[in-house]
Protein backbone atom coordinates (compact mmCIF):
# COMPACT_ATOMS: atom_id res chain seq x y z
CA UNK A 1 0.00 0.00 0.00
CA UNK A 2 1.43 3.70 -1.05
CA UNK A 3 1.82 5.64 2.14
CA UNK A 4 1.64 9.56 1.52
CA UNK A 5 4.86 11.40 2.05
CA UNK A 6 4.83 13.06 6.01
CA UNK A 7 4.21 16.60 5.82
CA UNK A 8 6.30 19.27 8.55
CA UNK A 9 3.05 19.39 10.53
CA UNK A 10 2.38 15.64 10.32
CA UNK A 11 5.85 14.70 11.88
CA UNK A 12 5.34 17.69 14.55
CA UNK A 13 2.30 16.15 15.63
CA UNK A 14 3.09 12.58 15.65
CA UNK A 15 6.05 13.37 17.75
CA UNK A 16 3.18 14.86 20.61
CA UNK A 17 0.67 11.93 20.09
CA UNK A 18 1.71 8.86 20.39
CA UNK A 19 -1.61 7.53 18.52
CA UNK A 20 -0.45 8.68 15.31
CA UNK A 21 1.30 6.34 12.87
CA UNK A 22 4.70 7.35 12.61
CA UNK A 23 6.06 8.44 9.06
CA UNK A 24 7.89 5.85 6.67
CA UNK A 25 9.23 8.71 4.44
CA UNK A 26 9.46 12.23 4.79
CA UNK A 27 8.87 14.59 1.54
CA UNK A 28 11.76 14.73 -0.70
CA UNK A 29 13.45 17.87 -1.32
CA UNK A 30 15.23 18.10 -4.86
CA UNK A 31 17.62 19.99 -5.84
CA UNK A 32 18.01 21.68 -9.33
CA UNK A 33 14.28 21.30 -10.12
CA UNK A 34 12.04 24.01 -10.31
CA UNK A 35 10.77 25.41 -6.57
CA UNK A 36 6.97 24.26 -7.65
CA UNK A 37 8.18 20.88 -8.22
CA UNK A 38 9.72 20.71 -4.98
CA UNK A 39 6.77 22.57 -3.09
CA UNK A 40 3.80 20.62 -4.21
CA UNK A 41 1.54 21.59 -1.40
CA UNK A 42 3.53 23.67 0.71
CA UNK A 43 7.49 23.73 1.96
CA UNK A 44 8.90 20.21 2.43
CA UNK A 45 8.84 19.34 6.15
CA UNK A 46 12.63 18.47 6.06
CA UNK A 47 13.78 21.52 4.14
CA UNK A 48 11.80 23.99 6.73
CA UNK A 49 13.25 22.08 10.14
CA UNK A 50 16.24 22.50 8.65
CA UNK A 51 15.42 26.66 8.47
CA UNK A 52 14.12 26.27 11.89
CA UNK A 53 17.34 25.08 13.51
CA UNK A 54 19.15 28.06 12.12
CA UNK A 55 16.81 30.41 13.16
CA UNK A 56 16.93 29.31 16.82
CA UNK A 57 20.47 28.50 16.64
CA UNK A 58 22.49 30.60 14.00
CA UNK A 59 22.15 34.18 15.90
CA UNK A 60 24.89 33.14 18.24
CA UNK A 61 27.52 31.15 16.32
CA UNK A 62 30.11 32.94 14.42
CA UNK A 63 29.96 33.17 10.84
CA UNK A 64 27.19 31.18 9.82
CA UNK A 65 26.50 31.40 6.14
CA UNK A 66 29.95 33.32 5.65
CA UNK A 67 32.14 29.77 7.03
CA UNK A 68 31.67 26.30 4.83
CA UNK A 69 30.14 23.55 6.22
CA UNK A 70 31.87 19.79 6.30
CA UNK A 71 32.14 18.94 2.64
CA UNK A 72 31.37 14.84 3.90
CA UNK A 73 28.29 15.81 6.05
CA UNK A 74 27.08 18.22 3.07
CA UNK A 75 27.17 15.16 0.68
CA UNK A 76 25.51 12.71 2.96
CA UNK A 77 22.69 15.31 4.37
CA UNK A 78 21.88 16.44 0.43
CA UNK A 79 21.42 12.42 -0.07
CA UNK A 80 19.30 11.81 2.76
CA UNK A 81 17.27 15.01 2.02
CA UNK A 82 16.74 14.03 -2.02
CA UNK A 83 15.93 10.23 -0.97
CA UNK A 84 13.27 11.41 1.57
CA UNK A 85 15.11 9.57 4.33
CA UNK A 86 14.56 10.47 8.07
CA UNK A 87 17.27 13.53 9.45
CA UNK A 88 18.46 13.92 12.99
CA UNK A 89 19.42 17.56 12.20
CA UNK A 90 21.33 17.17 15.84
CA UNK A 91 24.54 15.22 14.01
CA UNK A 92 24.72 18.62 11.78
CA UNK A 93 26.38 21.57 12.48
CA UNK A 94 24.63 25.03 11.50
CA UNK A 95 27.76 25.51 9.04
CA UNK A 96 26.85 22.46 7.20
CA UNK A 97 23.36 23.09 7.20
CA UNK A 98 23.70 26.95 5.88
CA UNK A 99 25.95 25.62 3.53
CA UNK A 100 23.28 22.36 2.37
CA UNK A 101 20.62 25.49 2.44
CA UNK A 102 22.88 27.92 0.26
CA UNK A 103 23.09 24.95 -2.45
CA UNK A 104 19.49 24.52 -2.74
CA UNK A 105 18.92 28.32 -3.26
CA UNK A 106 22.02 27.88 -5.71
CA UNK A 107 20.08 25.47 -7.44
CA UNK A 108 16.76 26.38 -8.14
CA UNK A 109 16.48 26.87 -11.57
CA UNK A 110 16.22 30.80 -12.80
CA UNK A 111 16.71 31.58 -8.97
CA UNK A 112 14.38 31.86 -6.54
CA UNK A 113 12.81 35.41 -7.68
CA UNK A 114 12.82 34.39 -11.21
CA UNK A 115 14.65 35.60 -14.25
CA UNK A 116 11.73 38.30 -14.36
CA UNK A 117 11.98 39.18 -10.29
CA UNK A 118 15.88 39.13 -10.05
CA UNK A 119 16.29 41.63 -13.48
CA UNK A 120 13.20 44.08 -11.91
CA UNK A 121 15.08 44.00 -7.93
CA UNK A 122 17.86 45.31 -10.17
CA UNK A 123 15.99 48.04 -11.77
CA UNK A 124 13.72 49.19 -8.03
CA UNK A 125 17.03 49.50 -6.31
CA UNK A 126 18.67 52.06 -8.64
CA UNK A 127 15.26 54.01 -7.17
CA UNK A 128 16.08 57.29 -5.19
CA UNK A 129 12.70 57.40 -3.33
CA UNK A 130 13.06 54.69 -0.56
CA UNK A 131 9.46 54.48 0.34
CA UNK A 132 9.16 54.09 -3.58
CA UNK A 133 11.45 51.15 -3.73
CA UNK A 134 9.75 49.47 -0.37
CA UNK A 135 6.23 49.51 -2.09
CA UNK A 136 7.54 48.12 -5.37
CA UNK A 137 9.57 45.09 -3.46
CA UNK A 138 6.58 44.93 -1.79
CA UNK A 139 4.67 44.34 -4.50
CA UNK A 140 7.03 41.92 -6.50
CA UNK A 141 7.02 39.36 -2.98
CA UNK A 142 3.44 39.18 -3.44
CA UNK A 143 3.32 38.70 -7.41
CA UNK A 144 5.33 35.18 -6.03
CA UNK A 145 3.96 32.19 -5.80
CA UNK A 146 2.52 31.33 -2.04
CA UNK A 147 5.08 29.05 -1.21
CA UNK A 148 7.67 31.23 -2.07
CA UNK A 149 6.36 33.82 -0.34
CA UNK A 150 6.69 31.63 2.89
CA UNK A 151 10.05 30.38 2.14
CA UNK A 152 11.33 34.04 1.69
CA UNK A 153 9.94 34.91 4.82
CA UNK A 154 11.31 32.17 6.72
CA UNK A 155 14.38 32.79 5.62
CA UNK A 156 15.18 37.15 5.32
CA UNK A 157 13.29 36.56 9.13
CA UNK A 158 16.20 34.07 9.69
CA UNK A 159 18.93 36.53 7.90
CA UNK A 160 17.15 39.45 10.33
CA UNK A 161 17.19 37.56 13.70
CA UNK A 162 20.74 37.21 12.62
CA UNK A 163 21.82 40.43 12.25
CA UNK A 164 20.19 41.71 15.07
CA UNK A 165 22.50 39.81 17.23
CA UNK A 166 25.74 39.62 15.40
CA UNK A 167 26.96 42.80 17.57
CA UNK A 168 25.59 41.52 21.04
CA UNK A 169 26.63 38.28 20.14
CA UNK A 170 29.94 39.31 18.66
CA UNK A 171 29.17 36.97 15.84
CA UNK A 172 30.67 39.26 12.96
CA UNK A 173 27.41 38.14 10.74
CA UNK A 174 25.73 41.48 10.24
CA UNK A 175 23.04 42.09 7.34
CA UNK A 176 26.38 43.44 5.28
CA UNK A 177 28.13 40.38 5.52
CA UNK A 178 25.14 37.89 5.14
CA UNK A 179 24.39 40.14 2.29
CA UNK A 180 27.63 39.22 0.98
CA UNK A 181 27.89 35.69 1.67
CA UNK A 182 24.11 34.36 0.47
CA UNK A 183 23.70 37.04 -2.64
CA UNK A 184 24.88 34.84 -5.55
CA UNK A 185 22.38 31.87 -3.92
CA UNK A 186 19.81 34.35 -4.48
CA UNK A 187 20.84 36.10 -7.56
CA UNK A 188 22.33 34.13 -10.39
CA UNK A 189 22.78 36.58 -12.64
CA UNK A 190 25.75 38.20 -10.48
CA UNK A 191 27.36 34.35 -10.80
CA UNK A 192 30.29 34.68 -13.06
CA UNK A 193 29.81 31.55 -16.16
CA UNK A 194 33.63 31.18 -15.90
CA UNK A 195 36.50 30.39 -13.67
CA UNK A 196 37.43 34.44 -13.78
CA UNK A 197 35.12 36.99 -13.06
CA UNK A 198 34.36 39.46 -15.39
CA UNK A 199 33.88 43.51 -14.12
CA UNK A 200 30.28 43.54 -15.12
CA UNK A 201 29.93 40.29 -12.52
CA UNK A 202 31.74 41.88 -9.89
CA UNK A 203 29.28 45.19 -10.37
CA UNK A 204 26.27 42.89 -10.11
CA UNK A 205 27.58 41.06 -7.18
CA UNK A 206 27.76 44.23 -5.22
CA UNK A 207 24.36 45.71 -6.64
CA UNK A 208 22.82 41.78 -5.17
CA UNK A 209 24.92 42.29 -2.13
CA UNK A 210 22.70 45.48 -1.59
CA UNK A 211 19.66 44.49 -2.40
CA UNK A 212 19.75 41.79 0.33
CA UNK A 213 21.51 44.35 2.70
CA UNK A 214 18.67 45.98 2.06
CA UNK A 215 15.83 43.47 2.35
CA UNK A 216 17.15 41.96 5.41
CA UNK A 217 17.34 45.94 7.39
CA UNK A 218 13.79 46.45 6.27
CA UNK A 219 12.20 43.22 7.75
CA UNK A 220 9.94 44.68 9.98
CA UNK A 221 10.60 48.27 9.17
CA UNK A 222 8.24 47.92 6.35
CA UNK A 223 5.53 45.59 5.29
CA UNK A 224 7.78 44.26 2.75
CA UNK A 225 6.19 40.26 2.65
CA UNK A 226 2.39 41.37 3.93
CA UNK A 227 0.70 40.43 7.25
CA UNK A 228 0.27 36.86 6.10
CA UNK A 229 3.46 36.40 5.62
CA UNK A 230 4.56 37.71 8.87
CA UNK A 231 2.05 35.94 11.23
CA UNK A 232 3.09 32.49 9.39
CA UNK A 233 6.71 33.40 10.42
CA UNK A 234 5.89 33.77 13.99
CA UNK A 235 3.39 31.02 14.10
CA UNK A 236 5.81 28.46 12.51
CA UNK A 237 9.33 29.94 14.48
CA UNK A 238 7.36 31.05 17.42
CA UNK A 239 9.22 34.53 17.13
CA UNK A 240 7.11 37.84 17.87
CA UNK A 241 7.37 40.21 15.36
CA UNK A 242 6.73 44.36 15.79
CA UNK A 243 6.25 44.99 12.17
CA UNK A 244 6.25 49.24 11.22
CA UNK A 245 6.42 50.13 14.86
CA UNK A 246 2.26 49.56 14.21
CA UNK A 247 1.20 45.90 14.51
CA UNK A 248 2.67 42.68 16.32
CA UNK A 249 2.63 39.22 15.19
CA UNK A 250 3.05 36.36 17.94
CA UNK A 251 1.78 33.07 18.06
CA UNK A 252 1.63 30.59 21.28
CA UNK A 253 0.18 27.10 21.19
CA UNK A 254 -2.68 26.65 23.07
CA UNK A 255 -2.50 24.92 26.54
CA UNK A 256 -2.66 21.35 27.01
CA UNK A 257 -6.02 20.17 28.39
CA UNK A 258 -6.66 19.31 31.76
CA UNK A 259 -5.60 16.41 33.21
CA UNK A 260 -2.70 15.46 30.71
Amino acid sequence: MHRRAATFGSVVTSCGHPGTPYPHRLEKVKFGVPLEEVCKNDIPGPLLVLILKLNKEAPCRKDVFRAPGNQGAMKKLIHFLQQGRLVNVDNYSVYTIASVLKKFLRKIPGGVFGRDGEAELFQIVDLDDEAQQQEKIHRLLMSLPGHTQRLLVLLFGTFRVIASNSERADTGMTSEALGVSVAPSFFQSCVSDGKTARMKDVLRFKVATKIMKQMIEQFTACDLFGRVNYEYYARVTGRVLRVQDEWICSFRYPPPPRGK
